[in-house]
């Protein structure tokens, strides 16, 4: 078997097929925003003319979009507590599966990784007389404790919570100011964070997370696409530049191990395709695969005489003639010449006040990167039942910034792609027949039912927590492995992606098309897809390249943001407003059969919202 194809073409075709009418998991916040495909044509869609015609007695933006903002204090806030309150003690219940040990897995290397990575960054980047002021330490035990608190007080807990790429930019923006004021930068940071915690607190008390409502699949897919390309990017980057500063042997012994990493993860996890041995060994395998995986190349440097390349080998110095491994202390102390918990008052009082620019500018980035990785988590096609918690859970985000800012260290908001990936892998999944297909060719991945609980998510917390006491161990993982889980997480965050699938409709057969699952094939013209979806990419490489750019790397959720008012008000104007509500359709819950049905509903947000 192709692996890298098969996994994601495999995990692409997951609930792509579904009911008519499902509805849509942003309706929890209490809105009609988005309409299925069949609304959309049978408002009529016949023609492109047709389309274009009734833009001009249209209004200028969608009905849909249209934000009804409930004034009333901590309304929003009591609705989400009273959708999630009666599935607290289910949520616990309900973690006796399998299911909820293999993500637990999972979800700890694929958040150790990144938080590992970034705080290398933050450790040579916000130095003072030579002295890390973030390192290891930090970041691991701020993604600890938070992943903790957010697991059992959050209200969506499958949102899987860390130290972002956009936090360790702004971190090092923030020590750069506080370098240049000559301040001291825990203090002036830990400012920061207060502030910020303040107004998340206020924004999730007057309900302003409503406006999340107008964000569509446009941008959240763009946005899961652009992380998807970072993570790729840098992986590949780190296993070519091996080349450069490494030997010949070393680089391709870290070759090997990054690229074997990617390949094995992506074989092992489209095992449920397969068609040798049971179902209940091939979805074993599946579920563990990443594991694995990266367990497996961890040791490979290590095995024979590749264990003369390691830094063990050579006195635990890493040089140019041994792989590289992760730098991590000695102790569990603060990087810095302080205390674990820091003194407000060591601040000035113009400082303080000064640091509310740079808060505001977090809040900002929290308010869309954390509410868009809850929401793909939370997307249609995962089928969830329990309802969201949008304000509940951004006050809770304010909550844990108070706790990271008095102990000086990073904030975090929920991950991409680590959140949807993590839904992902507490679903039950099974290959059925496409309806009105026949044979082994019309088959897709289906999704069974998701296992909504919140172990998964507090156990992968506490096992990157006990990381804290085994640092010496940690230090002997090959960053090579870690290259190549971030190659295997950005090529599985492909998965359900119509943007994605869009862009694979450019190199496929004209006679396989249906192949790809998108229900709008036959409803808009291809050049009308083509277009649409040259523009998204063209958007998609701009603000890539702004990712590349210093200084101006910690605008890009700006980018992002923007294309928010961009699919409101010059998207139908350019393809049609029936067109593009077609391709920007929400996905749809999952259906088993004609007569099977996914497991007994919740009641519906909009009773929730009514009682």
């Amino acid at each position: 078997a192709a692996p890298t194809s098969e996994a994601v073409e495999a995990a692409a075709g997951a609930g792509k097929q579904t009911r008519q009418g499902a509805a849509c998991a942003k309706r929890t916040l209490g809105c009609q925003m988005c309409r299925t495909a069949n609304d959309t044509v049978e408002a009529g869609v016949k023609s492109k003319e047709e389309a274009h015609g009734s833009e001009a007695a249209a209004p200028s933006a969608d009905e849909r979009f249209k934000v009804t903002w409930n004034r009333r204090l901590f309304a929003e806030m009591k609705r989400d507590l009273a959708r999630r309150r009666p599935f607290y003690i289910s949520d616990w219940k309900d973690a006796y599966t399998r299911k909820a040990i293999s993500s637990a897995l999972f979800m700890f290397f694929t958040s150790i990784a990144p938080a590992v990575t970034f705080s290398s960054v933050l450790d040579s980047k916000t130095r003072v007389d030579d002295r890390p002021q973030l390192g290891p330490v930090e970041v691991i035990l701020s993604t600890a404790i938070t992943g903790t608190i957010f697991a059992i007080f959050g209200g969506q807990p499958l949102v899987i919570v860390g130290v972002t790429g956009p936090v360790t930019i702004f971190t090092i923006a923030v020590f750069n100011v506080a370098d240049a004021l000559d301040v001291d930068f825990v203090p002036f940071y830990c400012w920061v964070q207060i502030w910020s915690a303040l107004m998340h607190m206020v924004l999730a008390v007057v309900n302003a997370c409503d406006l999340i409502t107008l964000v569509t699949r446009y941008s959240c897919e763009t946005f899961g696409m652009l992380i998807a390309i970072i993570y790729i990017y840098n992986g590949l980057y780190n296993l070519i530049d091996y080349f450069v500063v490494k030997t010949s042997e070393v680089a391709l012994l870290s070759l090997i191990t990054g690229l074997g990493t990617a390949y094995l993860a992506l074989l092992l996890t489209s095992a449920r395709g397969w068609s040798i041995f049971t179902r209940t060994p091939r979805s074993l395998i599946a579920d563990y695969g990443a594991t694995v995986a990266i367990v497996f190349f961890c040791f490979v440097p290590y095995m024979g005489s590749n264990y003369d390349l390691t830094p063990a080998a050579q006195g635990d110095e890493i040089s140019r003639t041994s792989i590289e491994t992760l730098e991590v202390p000695d102790t569990v102390q603060p990087s810095a010449d302080r205390g674990w918990l820091v003194n407000p008052a060591d601040c000035p009082v113009w400082a303080i006040f000064l640091a509310i620019v740079p808060a505001f500018i977090l809040t900002v980035l929290f308010f869309f990167d954390h509410n868009v990785s809850s929401l793909l988590c939370q997307a249609p096609e995962f089928g969830l039942k329990k309802g969201s918690a949008y304000h509940w859970d951004f006050f809770i985000v304010g909550v844990q910034i108070l706790v990271t800012g008095l102990l000086g260290i990073p904030p975090v908001n929920g991950l991409i792609p680590q959140a949807p990936l993590h839904t992902d892998s507490l679903c039950d999944k099974e290959w059925r027949v496409r309806p009105g297909g026949s044979g082994c060719h019309d088959k897709v991945e289906v999704i069974v039912r998701c296992h909504e609980q919140r172990v998964s998510g507090l156990a992968q917390a506490v096992l990157i927590g006990l990381t804290l006491c085994a640092l010496t161990v940690i230090g002997y993982v090959p960053i090579a492995a870690l290259d190549g889980l971030f190659l295997y997480m950005g090529v599985a965050s492909f998965a359900g992606n119509s943007f994605y699938q869009r862009i694979m409709l450019f190199i496929t057969d004209a006679t396989r098309r249906d192949a790809r699952g998108l229900d709008f094939l036959d409803k808009v013209p291809m050049p009308v897809i083509r277009k649409y979806t040259a523009l998204q990419l063209v958007i998609l490489v701009c603000i890539f390249g702004v990712t590349l750019v210093p200084y101006a790397d910690c605008l890009f959720p700006v980018f992002i943001a923007v294309l928010v008012p961009l699919r409101i008000y010059t998207l139908p104007k350019m393809f049609g407003r029936s067109y593009v509500d077609l391709l920007d359709a929400e996905g749809q819950a999952p259906v088993l059969s004609d007569t099977e049905e996914l497991a007994p509903a919740a009641s519906s947000a909009k009773d929730v919202s009514s009682a």
